[in-house]
């Protein structure tokens, strides 16, 4: 049971920027008492946050965050930067090799409520442009926190170091990274093959920039696959341990039929490029896409285990991959999108994507003042001969609205005609339960 989810393959790669180091905020240390007077430099306020200059009384609560795991994994010379005020004489992790910044390097510390709450390395290049840097504690992570440093301080380096651009890199695959850049203001200016060193390895790099004139706010819409839940599913983001039921779903003689792009064989690795290239689509807001699992409240079995069976009721987390649904070709202004999904072998005919579909879709045509994506209408397209796609299509609302002729030339080699389908706001459908 196949859609066009999988049609498009995604970019692989993930990866967050010099920042919010990848879910790493190593734990919040509190300043030390200390008698010695505050280092000069700039003292950079905003709503109980502080952004000074590094202090040695900082030492314990530095080397504390450059020894977290995360802040290891993604900023592993975070601890080599310049001294504060000292020439940059290299890159490390506040530049790019070959780029070799020349100017002074600022080490600033984030604290909040006299707390700990993250670094920052500002390096000035010397011609009037900067690379910048930073990690927070787990503590400190997941508050704006850190995307409210970074603004301050980029402000500073624009009005008062007058600095005309600051840019940044980071190892593709650091979203948090990443998503710190997009709360700021900054889109990814491109990816660099094998541009930064890593324990002696050369990885690609996102890379990106704020001038002096960025509004340092977030732009662009980063969608993201909120829990839904309901007809004995729940939904919610696609986890590392997918990659096997992906593989196993998307290599099934059934669903290469109908979806000819896979590749073939498809491997856990074209699993982990597909789930990587997904967040890659919600990051630029082109599409979302859910991982489908057992409710865990109303197993029934569905995904082949005994409903007998203890099961957590935890969230989206919980339970096997059943299915993938997604909604794409979205974008600002646009006022319809596509959905899509697909269906592992052993979770079919019980009724799962159809429960998901009309999940999607209510959120999906939900207005955006009620958490909805507040689209006007939802299409589909199915390919004539795919009967199994075509019955979820119909129950879960969709009215059959016409024929693109001859448009997909199928794995054996002939050609098909897509059946087109839609629905508008106001006629979905709530989820029912599936099968047992």
């Amino acid at each position: 049971m196949t859609s066009r989810v999988h049609r498009r393959r995604g970019t692989g790669g993930a990866g967050p920027l010099a920042q919010e180091a990848p879910r790493a905020h190593c734990a919040a240390v509190a300043r030390s008492d200390r008698e010695e007077p505050e280092p000069a430099g700039p003292r950079l306020r905003e709503r109980g946050l502080l952004v000074r200059r590094a202090a040695p009384a900082d030492g314990p609560a530095v080397a504390a965050l450059l020894d977290d795991r995360d802040v290891l994994r993604w900023l592993p010379d975070l601890g080599s930067a310049p001294p504060e005020g000292g020439a940059a004489a290299g890159s490390g992790a506040l530049g790019v090799p070959g780029v070799r910044p020349v100017g002074t390097a600022h080490r600033l510390v984030v604290e909040v409520g006299d707390a700990f709450a993250g670094l920052v390395l500002l390096t000035e290049d010397g011609e009037g442009g900067g690379w910048l840097a930073c990690a927070a504690p787990p503590s400190a992570r997941g508050r704006g926190t850190t995307a409210g440093a970074v603004r301050l301080v980029l402000t500073w380096a624009f009005a008062e170091l007058g600095l005309q651009a600051v840019h940044w890199a980071v190892e593709a695959g650091a979203w948090p990274a990443r998503r710190l850049a997009w709360a700021c203001g900054s889109a990814v200016d491109g990816t660099v093959r094998a541009l930064l060193p890593v324990r002696g390895d050369l990885r690609d790099a996102w890379v990106g920039t704020w001038r002096w004139d960025s509004s340092l706010q977030r732009a662009d819409r980063w969608l993201s696959p909120v829990e839904l839940a309901g007809g004995g599913v729940r939904l919610g983001p696609h986890l590392a341990g997918d990659v096997q039921r992906v593989a196993q779903a998307c290599s099934a003689a059934s669903t290469q039929a109908w979806l000819p792009s896979l590749p073939s064989p498809y491997t856990v690795l074209d699993a982990a490029s597909w789930i990587a290239g997904r967040e890659e689509e919600q990051a630029r807001g082109a599409g979302v896409f859910w991982a489908v699992r057992p409710d865990g409240r109303s197993r029934a079995g569905a995904d082949g285990t005994d409903p007998s069976d203890p099961v957590d009721d935890d969230g989206p987390e919980t339970g096997p991959l059943l299915a993938e649904v997604g909604l794409f070709t979205l974008g600002d202004g646009v006022r319809s999108g596509e959905v899509g999904y697909w269906c592992h072998p052993d979770a079919r005919g019980r009724g799962v994507t159809t429960a998901a579909v009309r999940l999607v879709v209510r959120h999906a045509l939900a207005p955006a003042d009620r958490g909805g994506l507040g689209l006007e209408r939802v299409v589909m397209r199915v390919a004539s001969r795919n009967t199994a796609s075509r019955r979820v299509a119909a129950k879960a609302g969709f009215r059959e609205v016409g024929l693109d002729r001859g448009a997909e030339r199928l794995r054996d080699g002939t050609v098909d005609d897509f059946v087109r389908y839609d629905l508008l706001a106001g006629e979905e459908q709530d989820p029912l339960p599936p099968r047992g």
